[in-house]
């Protein structure tokens, strides 16, 4: 593969994000009964006390409060289910697992539900804002609980496996072939909306063997052939939403509705996961994007249409790690040197959340300290 023009991508990205407040792909995205749609959240505050990221204590320094909250500052001082899963993945990439129990402690006194699941939405003292749940949070809490070595392991084992029992009774349908296909959330069980960023082959094949439980394979193989089917083979980018009809998967709008498919900030996760999946075809996908990412710098734009269009052209974090990831599955490590170098530079500029907890768990993914494929 060609080498990207790295001096142009983070030419761009810091160009932009000395002018643009909204940089650095902020976001965290949910949909839920009562809104129907996944738009993603306020942009960052001129207020932001968060700080650059420039590996995991960095993150959990900036953004772990002393209770175990996980404060979103760059979002209104807000908490998200979602924050407190990458918060615990990253306590145990950086050996921290008193991290990972202060923060568990507080996710399961404020945000466990009557279903095992976990509340989505909650402000920094715990009062829940929003009840929904978000799929990727519930199974990316359950992956860390159940992965976790440290003192206490049994409980959080325990922990983890409940969650994980209870994402598939109330996170999963069938399509019309009788596959299990992962939705967005309880919410979207009804409308079978799925969110590509949440099918994650690579953890759900570790769940597999650390629950027992072979359901989890089979939501490894179908989230593949889904995301294959879904951007024919890696010919378009995967979108940030889509819905079941039949045995089909097709792109939609916001939330699996009405609208233009983009690849945004939620679908930019898709080749992370794709590219540290333990299976051959989910690692050809995460590559097959990558010529369509490193064109005309589109790798660093916030949002593009499933062809590549940009359509907020504005650097993200995340879309810049994101198209890391598919590099490293081409085999353009220089690639993806210089995309990790812009993601850092564009985190300095305005420090986010998002982009900070993707920097943290980013290079773990790469390089198997997350999902090792065993």
């Amino acid at each position: 593969m060609a080498r990207i023009a790295g001096a142009r991508v983070l030419v761009a990205c810091l160009g932009v994000a000395c002018l643009l407040s909204a940089c650095g792909g902020s976001s965290e995205t949910t949909g839920s009964a009562t809104s129907g749609s996944g738009s993603p959240s306020a942009t960052p505050s001129a207020a932001s006390s968060g700080a650059p990221v420039s590996g995991p204590e960095d993150f959990l320094a900036a953004y772990v409060a002393a209770d175990g909250a996980v404060i979103r500052h760059d979002q209104g001082g807000d908490v998200v289910s979602e924050g407190h899963a990458y918060a615990m993945l990253v306590a145990e990439v950086a050996g921290r697992a008193d991290v990972v129990r202060r923060v568990w402690a507080w996710t399961r006194a404020h945000l466990a539900l009557d279903s095992g699941l976990l509340a989505f939405h909650a402000d920094s003292h715990g009062k829940v804002l929003d009840a929904q749940a978000a799929t990727d949070a519930d199974v990316l809490c359950s992956f860390a609980l159940l992965r976790y070595d440290g003192p206490g392991a049994d409980r959080l084992h325990s922990d983890g496996r409940r969650l994980a029992r209870a994402v598939l009774t109330h996170e999963t349908v069938t399509d019309s072939s009788g596959r299990p296909v992962l939705v967005a959330g309880p919410w979207a069980r009804e409308q079978k909306v799925v969110n590509p960023s949440y099918l994650m082959p690579g953890v759900f094949a570790d769940l597999a063997t650390l629950t027992g439980d072979r359901r989890w394979q089979a939501l490894a193989s179908t989230s593949v052939t889904v995301v294959d089917r879904l951007t024919d083979g890696g010919r378009s980018l995967p979108p940030d939403w889509a819905r079941v009809e039949g045995d089909r998967v097709v792109a939609t709008g916001s939330g699996g509705g009405d609208g233009q498919p983009q690849y945004g900030p939620d679908a930019q996760r898709t080749p992370l996961w794709f590219a540290a999946g333990c299976s051959a075809d989910a690692r050809r996908l995460a590559a097959a994007w990558w010529p369509i990412l490193q064109a005309e710098n589109r790798s660093s734009a916030t949002a593009l249409s499933t062809d590549g269009t940009a359509l907020d052209p504005s650097p993200s974090v995340v879309a810049l790690l994101g198209a890391a990831g598919s590099a490293g599955a081409a085999g353009d490590d220089a690639g993806v040197a210089d995309l990790d170098t812009g993601a850092s530079q564009t985190d300095a500029a305005q420090p986010t959340y998002y982009g900070g907890a993707w920097l943290a768990l980013a290079p773990a993914l790469r390089d198997g300290r997350l999902t090792p494929c065993s």
